[in-house]
């Protein structure tokens, strides 16, 4: 018997006197149950390189029996539910024998058992935490639901979708096995969770804020069924700006400016916004208009709306020059073969080939990028109309110049319409620059005699919704640290240019109402007020091009046409703010936001005191009042670029300015437009499609909101340029070309 022991141990010494090893029992019993009996041969593994290999046996040298040994032969039964799974493979490797698995691992089942739990074996799979660490991951149903329920809102799937063989033979051979259908029922009551979560989490997210934005719109669905939209602005802890859907009711009653007034009262009840709520910004429909008064907050009109309102007006001037391009492009659209064929001739051009789009009468932003997008093909399209038309003249080159100038006016107000759309960054700030830039652009196209008819029906709707400047765009305006009072005189010196009017008297009441202002917010955060040095900042800013006219050379500008630019917010009453449900509890009394008359320049408004008076200023034990003066007297900061952030200039120096910076961040807040609604409509017109009439128009809101809240997350919910109509006119191209 080969002598395979330490020579310490006792059984070496027993191989030595010829006798079997304490272990020959244990050995034999093993061999004898695996192979059958004394008489089978060993079965040899090659551990090696050839793994798993079988070798020859050995010599046909017969196990020790028991009768040679004097030992009684001892069975014992294999226990680890590891055999269960595995066959019995009898390997020797360096002198020692034993059962192994067919992994190889030594020793048998001990070792086994570390990587095959007892009645499963599968693979480990790992996710990540939020905080970048990973786990190990565990199949649960009740995940799995609730991201079912996050799947079907915000890719507008039926509530039944879980339920349908076609996505359980998905999940189930492709992803987990484990996989069982989820009813309508249960998804229905898994999204009334999952929403009350989230409506918890925003809720807390609002605790947070100083103040809420509203905007709030009216829209009639596809099912006959009128929404009313109620959607909150506000600046988060970490002074960004944010947007959720707070409400996406039914109004089953007349739209009569009570109604709307009263649900929308409903909402910021609910939602226990009564204390927070700083403005509202609606439409110009007259059910809005009339419920103003019942408002007691700072309202205003949407920006947007007005240049809507202003380019409609000149379009109906202008759709003459148009008509015949929109018959063209009908021409085209309305026969395959003649797709066909305008596509070959396109190749043939080494022009790539591409249908276009029709505008809309109720979006004129389609009749612009009508225009955008057909400018560039307007050889081939020329060509091929005066081909195949029966009107060989119906584009001539001189209907090609019109669509150009036109095409060339409409951009300011498209431009305008994209920035002022703007979610994630302060729009109020940047409302003055626009107005003056729209209002010189006008002026400069108003001796053009193809555009002059249009521009004076513009500027008529002009007058009429901006013959006053809001203050609140006033506070926007000055907050912003690069312009402060310095370029706030310098735009009202543009605007008295522009229309012929002195508004040195508005600056000195805007002024007077700003303090005013500032000295409700400090009764109320006056305790937050510190004493520290200021913080060095980087700092926001939208467009670097608006300083241009605001800090050029050259403030003179064109046009004598009177806007009548006076003061006040409209719709605020007389001369009355009333904030009574406002932040910081302004009650009934007059904020001073209304009223401006002409008068004679006021000197003060214009003086500039040094960087170290300022530091001065804010080292010294604040006054009522100071901390507002020492900021409107300060140095301007020098930093036109694009990348200048206002939020967070404010937000770097709250330490300086404590209580202005709270009133900066609750003014920066108010959208100008009421875009973010429109977007709401969009969600629930995709919500309320023509499979889900049948939904209840709680379920609608719910959707909506989900829906909204989750891109919200991503702060993926709108960016500056809404995409929608621009991809709609943009990928019209007939080759599989990107």
């Amino acid at each position: 018997m080969e002598n395979r022991y330490d020579p310490t141990s006792t059984n070496h010494e027993l191989v030595l006197l010829g006798q079997a090893p304490d272990d020959a029992d244990d050995l034999g019993a093993d061999r004898e149950e695996l192979f059958g009996g004394n008489n089978t041969q060993e079965a040899r593994i090659d551990l090696g390189d050839g793994a798993g290999a079988e070798q020859p046996a050995a010599a046909d040298t017969p196990s020790p029996s028991p009768a040679s040994t004097g030992c009684a032969v001892r069975k014992r039964r294999c226990t680890s539910d590891v055999w269960d799974d595995m066959d019995k493979i009898f390997a020797i490797e360096g002198g020692r024998e034993g059962l192994c698995c067919p992994y190889q691992y030594w020793n048998g089942p001990d070792k086994c058992k570390r990587m095959h739990a007892p009645g499963q074996q599968r693979q480990s799979v790992l996710s990540y935490n939020p905080d970048g660490t990973v786990q190990m991951w565990e199949f649960s149903a009740e995940v799995a639901r609730i991201e079912l329920c996050r799947l079907i809102a915000r890719l507008d799937l039926p509530l039944c979708f879980g339920e349908s063989d076609v996505f359980e033979d998905y999940i189930k051979t492709a992803h987990n096995p484990r996989h069982a259908n989820v009813s309508r029922q249960t998804t229905t009551r898994d999204m009334d969770k999952y929403f009350k979560e989230k409506h918890a989490k925003i809720l807390e997210k609002l605790k947070s804020a100083s103040c809420v934005a509203l905007t709030s719109d009216i829209w009639n669905g596809n099912a006959k069924e009128v929404y009313l939209s109620v959607v909150a602005h506000f600046v988060n802890s970490d002074w960004q700006l944010e947007k959720r859907i707070r409400a996406m009711r039914l109004i089953d009653v007349s739209h009569s400016g009570v109604n709307i007034s009263e649900r929308i009262n409903a909402v910021v009840q609910e939602y226990a916004l009564t204390d927070k709520v700083f403005s509202i910004t609606l439409d110009n429909a007259s059910a809005n208009t009339k419920q103003w008064t019942h408002f007691h907050l700072c309202c205003l009109r949407c920006a947007c709306h007005i240049i809507n309102l202003m380019v409609k007006a000149a379009l109906d001037v202008l759709n003459p020059y148009l008509d015949d391009f929109r018959t063209a492009i009908s021409f085209l659209n309305s026969s395959t073969q003649r797709i066909a064929a305008y596509k070959s001739y396109c190749v043939a051009m080494n022009v790539r080939p591409r249908k276009f789009g029709l505008d809309m009468e109720v979006r004129w932003n389609s009749t612009y990028l009508m225009l955008k997008h057909l400018l560039p093909h307007k050889e081939t399209f020329e060509v091929f109309i005066q081909t195949h038309h029966p009107n060989r003249d119906l584009l001539t080159r001189a209907h090609w110049y019109v669509a150009e100038r036109i095409l060339e006016f409409l951009e300011r107000f498209y431009d305008s319409t994209v920035v002022m759309s703007g979610v994630y960054y302060p729009t109020s700030s940047l409302m003055l620059h626009h107005i003056i830039h729209m209002h010189r652009h006008m002026s400069m196209y108003e001796n053009d005699n193809l555009l002059r008819p249009a521009v004076v029906e513009m500027k008529d709707k002009f007058l009429k919704y901006w013959s006053e400047i809001p203050l609140l765009y006033s506070f926007a305006f000055i907050l912003d640290p690069r312009a402060k009072l310095r370029g706030f005189h310098n735009v009202l010196h543009l605007l008295s240019n522009l229309t012929g009017k002195n508004f040195s008297e508005y600056s000195t009441s805007m002024r007077a109402s700003m303090t005013d202002l500032f000295n409700k917010y400090d009764n109320k955060f006056g305790a937050v007020r510190t004493q520290r040095p200021p913080t060095s900042t980087p700092g926001d800013g939208k467009s670097k091009y608006a300083w241009d006219l605001v800090f050029g050379a050259g403030l003179d500008s064109t046009g004598a046409s009177s806007m009548g630019l006076g003061t006040g917010i409209a719709g605020f009453g007389a001369s009355s703010m009333g904030l009574g449900a406002g932040p910081v509890g302004f009650g009934a009394s007059s904020m001073g936001l209304g009223g401006s008359t002409a008068g004679s320049s006021n000197p003060a408004l214009f003086r500039r005191t040094s960087a170290n008076s300022l530091l001065h200023a804010v080292s010294n034990p604040p006054n009522v009042g100071s901390e507002l003066s020492s900021y409107l007297d300060s140095d301007n900061v020098q930093k036109f670029d694009d990348d200048f952030n206002l939020l967070d200039w404010w937000h770097d120096h709250k330490l300086t300015y404590p209580v202005l910076s709270i009133l900066a961040k609750d003014v920066l807040s108010v959208p100008v437009s009421t875009i973010s609604s429109e977007a709401a409509f969009s969600l629930a017109g995709r919500v309320i499609e023509q499979r889900r009439r049948r939904l209840a128009p709680s379920m609608v809101e719910m959707l909506s909101l989900l829906k909204d809240w989750e891109a919200a997350d991503a702060r993926l919910q709108h960016t500056a340029e809404d995409r929608s109509l621009e991809d709609a006119f943009k990928e019209m191209y007939l080759d599989d070309a990107t």
